[in-house]
Order: C-alpha cells, then sequence, then structure tokens
C-alpha cells in the first residue's frame, strides 16, 4: 500500500560525527531483507507520495546492494512533488539524546529536485514538531555512499520518524540503515549549534 499525504514545510539539515556510548536502536527490515506483506510494500516501512495515481514505484532487488542479498529501490515513474519511505519508533528511548541514522545510498539520474535522509519529530497527536534533513543527492552515484544524520531528540516529542524523501525524477537504491545513540543515559549531549532559519516542508 502506499500512502498519499499532503506537503507540509522542513528544516535545513544537521550533520555532526559522535560516537561516544554508541547503542544501537532496533529497526524493522533495517537491510530490506524482507519480503512485501499485504500491507507493507515494503515490510516493515511505509511507502508514501504527495498523491493522486502511483508515480513511484518501491521495491526491493537483488542485482544491486550494500550489505546481504537485497536493496530498497525507489523510482519516479511519473511527476510527482514527492515519493518517500518511512518508518516511525518511540521517542522515549532517543529522548534528550543525540542519535545517528545512517545507510548507503547509490543514485542514477536524480533530478536537481535532489533525495534526502530526514528525520520528523512527531508530537501525541501525529503532528510533526520538526523535520530535520541531509544533504541533498543529485545526479547519479555509481558507488555507495555513507549518508549520516546527527541530532539531539527534544524530551517533548513522542516519536521520531527516519526516513528518505525523493524529490524529483530519477531511482535511488538504499541499503544498510541503521539507528542510534551517541551518548550515555543521562549524559548531557553536546551543544548543537543553531539551525538556520528556512522554509519548512514537512513530510508528516
Amino acid at each position: 500500500m502506499i500512502h498519499r499525504t499532503a506537503l507540509l514545510p522542513g528544516l535545513a539539515a544537521i550533520a555532526l560525527a559522535g560516537a561516544a556510548g554508541a547503542k544501537d536502536i532496533k529497526l524493522q527490515n533495517p537491510g530490506f531483507e524482507e519480503p512485501a506483506t499485504v500491507h507493507d510494500v515494503i515490510s516493515g516501512w511505509r511507502a508514501l507520495q504527495h498523491s493522486g495515481e502511483d508515480s513511484y514505484e518501491f521495491t526491493t532487488v537483488g542485482d544491486i546492494f550494500a550489505k546481504g542479498k537485497r536493496s530498497f529501490r525507489l523510482t519516479r515513474i511519473k511527476e510527482q512533488h514527492y515519493g518517500a519511505l518511512d518508518q516511525s519508533l518511540p521517542a522515549a528511548p532517543m529522548a534528550g539524546r543525540k542519535i545517528e541514522y545512517r545507510f548507503q545510498v547509490r543514485a542514477r539520474d536524480v533530478g536537481p529536485g535532489g533525495f534526502y535522509p530526514y528525520v520528523n519529530l512527531t508530537s501525541n497527536t501525529g503532528d510533526v514538531l520538526e523535520q530535520i534533513r541531509g544533504d541533498a543527492i543529485v545526479g547519479t552515484v555509481d558507488k555507495w555512499k555513507t549518508v549520516t544524520l546527527t541530532l539531539t531528540v527534544p524530551t517533548d516529542v513522542q516519536n521520531v520518524v527516519i526516513g528518505m524523501l525523493l524529490m524529483d525524477e530519477g531511482t535511488i537504491w538504499a541499503d544498510d540503515v541503521s539507528l542510534r545513540t551517541l551518548d550515555e543515559p543521562g549524559k548531557k549531549p553536546a551543544a548543537v549549534p543553531e539551525k538556520p532559519k528556512a522554509s519548512k516542508i514537512f513530510i508528516p
């Protein structure tokens, strides 16, 4: 099932490094090895697009992969504002802590609108409080590239949603997704630089 949702607002990304006290957060199907289900085109993940008839192909493939035997492939087949794949997790284990969202990506003929990793921070009513995006990937990337997004999770959010966003034509492959905390429980996270002001584009 491909979910459709209206395009709302985003913020520029924060991409910092760090590894002290790292602890993995369990994800569903992080390597895209599991078969599709009746409810999920990509098992454990939500596939969505802006609106209208199906404009993206969401699938897993066995001919290109970074780890294991399969990877996720997203292709725009008709003009559309965006297509995305995401997964929601309870924020409680990450609240007040610095986290790192990471995966491997390849791309072919991605238009100037770009492909982005993103994290949504949502409220207990499901509203998106903030969206953080990584750097855009455009054009063709022939070899696997690691993309990383690092942020500190506020204590007043309900869920952390990790995702991948294609906002133009082209094809991307993704694999080997991970999410981890970078600091010990109770340790005050390092200061995060003030985010630049930007127009918002939230993907619920």
